[in-house]
């Protein structure tokens, strides 16, 4: 599955890369010059950054589901389970800091000439702002903002449960290990005692004939 996922990645990074490829084939640009144009205007470069990181992540996620198939240890589990996070977190800050980008450009095409800004009608206003990447700025705030969303729902739905059995199974593994001690203890404690070797007695000592006849002389 893990292959399947990086594979999936991978196709998505190449097509991202034909997206931008297109106008030095004009053969093959034709269908997909929508497309083409819709990336351009409304996530601009961000588009390189969400294929990266949406890579990245299909990876890791991958890599996470053939460990927790095997006896990981929980530092594996652990760094694994932190870095898809982190990539989902990355997906959501992408669109935010394009945000940013896109309405200080589009502020600054609309009204970085204030001879003009004050003498244009509301109608130029609001091209120009189009036209500075006003787009870019709401664009990348809904994608960054549901592919992160989606990213989180989709590791619950593919590993939320063998995460949490493997958690359950590292919590209560302590807990195993007592009870087994405590039970070795009871098992010893309620075994028959052993009884102790009986000491051998001493043979009587027979009174020496010449020994008395001295003595009784």
């Amino acid at each position: 599955m893990g292959g399947v996922l990086g594979g999936i990645a991978l196709g998505l990074l190449l097509l991202g890369f034909g997206t931008g490829m297109t106008s030095l084939i004009p053969e093959v640009a034709l269908p997909i010059d929508g497309a083409e144009v819709w990336l351009s205007a409304n996530l601009g470069n961000a588009v390189w950054l969400f294929l990266v990181v949406l890579g990245a992540y299909a990876v890791h996620l991958g890599r996470l589901h053939d460990l927790l198939g095997a006896a990981p240890s929980i530092r594996q589990v652990v760094q694994l389970d932190q870095l898809i996070d982190v990539w989902a977190h990355v997906f959501v800050g992408i669109g935010v800091i394009w945000t940013a980008i896109g309405m200080r450009s589009a502020l600054q095409a609309a009204l970085g000439n204030p001879d003009t800004a004050f003498n244009d009608t509301a109608g130029d206003v609001l091209q120009r702002l189009v036209d500075g990447g006003i787009l870019l700025a709401l664009s990348t705030t809904i994608v960054g903002g549901i592919g992160g969303y989606l990213m989180r729902l989709g590791k619950t739905l593919y590993l939320g449960a063998s995460l949490q059995a493997f958690y359950e199974d590292v919590n209560h593994a302590e807990l195993r290990s007592l009870v087994s001690t405590v039970n070795r203890l009871e098992a010893r404690l309620s075994a028959p005692p052993s009884t102790p070797l009986s000491t051998p007695r001493s043979a009587p000592q027979v009174p020496n004939a010449a020994t008395e006849t001295g003595s009784s002389v």
